[in-house]
């Protein structure tokens, strides 16, 4: 592995020639070793000035397309009972509608271009993939059966995959480290905006106007911010806000993945929070039609309902642990995954209380298991961004997805229909209510996993650590 140049290398000699030690030559301005590390010195402090103004309208421009990400997913969340009415599908196909159609090409695409991302141009790749996912969303609205509304979500894979990998990596290099986790749960934010409007504008689009007119409005928007996402976005320096990098370097796929498997924190909190993923994801795609379905409810209704109250519980869960995180691991890093821990721990009896409850007090344990599942996304993301090197940061934070969607929302979703259509038998509709209870279940080893990737996480960051 290469050897990192650290501030501490650099500026005690700059300081040497500044506070009088060999004075002679510090004052010669041409002298040729004073002048490089003084730019050395001028180099490594600008690093650690992001362009803070600037810096916080190119997350409000990733806030925006997240936003539009999660909307698409969401739209399909609520849409799932009409689209199985009208194209007569079971459980399983919505779960691998839901799932694997996606999550599988997400993930393989994802890992692709998360390379892609740490070696080319960020905010094109972007671009370009907020393009593709909404025309494939106008596409799937005109599907007339499964296998044309599968082809439709693989291509919204594809296009969701070039967001979240170079995103994070634009934010690692436009914000500190102490501010990493707040500037992703911004980022996160995004997840519960696209809910809101999701599951409540699309709610009411698919009571008004059909499954099919919702998809096709959903698309429009995210064509039209494509471009103006990429005439105003720049793109910055690699490691511009790492103090203690001081070189850009590319390094060989072999090396990324092994120095990723030598981080037995990293290893284990991966696995860890996908499965955390698998036992929220699942109640959270299905919950909409959990309600409709086992409670009765109109889609108009549980899409302004959990819609509006999931979205803030989210948004407040995500901020809320995110900073909790980003304070408390100004003593310990640890904290991060302890954070995680803390809310997932919250978060899987919450879920259960939501499945079995009955009357209008299922919202309120929604709205609560909500805000705790949304305790481990930022922090994680924010102390694998300390852990590896910038050249190495998209392509981290694309494994991590891989262990979201394929451990947790692909085999999450599977597992539920494939639970709800056996069971229907003698469960009748009430069937998808103990397939999703026992998906809960899985959220124990991966709370388990994430505790002991804080048990190892020192001695990593002790061990090679980027520590930026």
């Amino acid at each position: 592995m290469r050897s990192y140049v650290r501030s501490s290398d650099i500026q005690p000699r700059a300081a040497k020639w500044e506070n009088g030690h060999d004075a002679s030559k510090a004052r010669r301005p041409h002298h040729p070793r004073a002048a490089r590390l003084n730019t050395a010195a001028g180099q490594s402090e600008a690093r650690r000035r992001p362009a803070v103004p600037y810096a916080w309208f190119v997350l409000a421009m990733l806030l925006a397309v997240y936003s539009l990400n999660w909307l698409d997913r969401y739209l399909l969340i609520i849409a799932m009972e009409a689209i199985k009415q009208d194209l007569d599908l079971s459980d399983t196909s919505l779960g691998l509608l839901s799932g694997f159609a996606f999550s599988t090409v997400y993930t393989i695409a994802g890992v692709l271009i998360a390379r892609w991302s740490d070696l080319a141009n960020r905010r094109s790749i972007i671009a370009l993939g907020l393009t593709v996912w909404s025309v494939m969303t106008a596409f799937c609205a005109g599907a007339q059966n499964l296998v044309s509304l599968v082809i439709g979500r693989f291509g919204v894979g594809l296009g969701e995959s070039a967001c979240s990998p170079p995103s994070h990596s634009l934010i690692a290099d436009y914000f500190r480290p102490g501010q990493r986790a707040t500037a992703l749960a911004i980022f996160g934010l995004g997840e519960y905006i696209g809910m809101g409007l999701g599951l409540g504008v699309g709610g009411w689009l698919i009571d008004q106007y059909g499954w099919r007119a919702a998809f096709m409005i959903a698309a429009v928007p995210g064509v039209a911010f494509a471009l103006f996402f990429r005439l105003t976005v720049r793109e910055p320096a690699r490691g511009r806000s790492s103090p203690e990098v001081a070189e850009d370097v590319h390094y060989p796929a072999g090396a990324v993945l092994r120095f990723m498997l030598s981080r037995h924190s990293f290893v284990a909190y991966v696995l860890g929070t996908g499965l955390l993923v698998f036992a929220n994801d699942a109640t959270d795609i299905w919950g909409a039609t959990f309600l409709i379905r086992v409670h009765g409810y109109g889609s108009a209704e549980v899409g302004e309902k959990i819609g509006l109250l999931g979205s803030i519980a989210g948004m407040v869960g995500t901020l809320f642990f995110a900073v909790l995180a980003d304070r408390l691991s100004a003593r310990d890093p640890r904290w991060y995954l302890w954070v995680a821990s803390l809310g997932a721990a919250a978060m899987l009896p919450l879920i259960l209380l939501f499945l079995f409850a009955d009357g209008s007090v299922v919202f309120v344990f929604y709205v609560l298991a909500t805000f705790c599942g949304a305790s481990y996304m930022a922090p994680t993301l924010a102390i694998t961004q300390r852990l590896m090197p910038p050249r190495m940061r998209a392509l981290s934070s694309a494994v991590i997805l891989v262990s979201f969607n394929i451990l947790g929302v692909a085999s999450g979703n599977l597992a539920t229909g494939l639970l709800s259509d056996g069971l229907s038998a003698w469960y009748g509709a009430e069937a998808l209510r103990y397939g999703l209870a026992a998906t809960v279940l899985v959220g124990v080893p991966g709370l388990a996993l994430t505790l002991y990737g804080a048990h190892r996480l020192p001695a990593d960051l002790e061990h090679g650590g980027a520590a930026a």
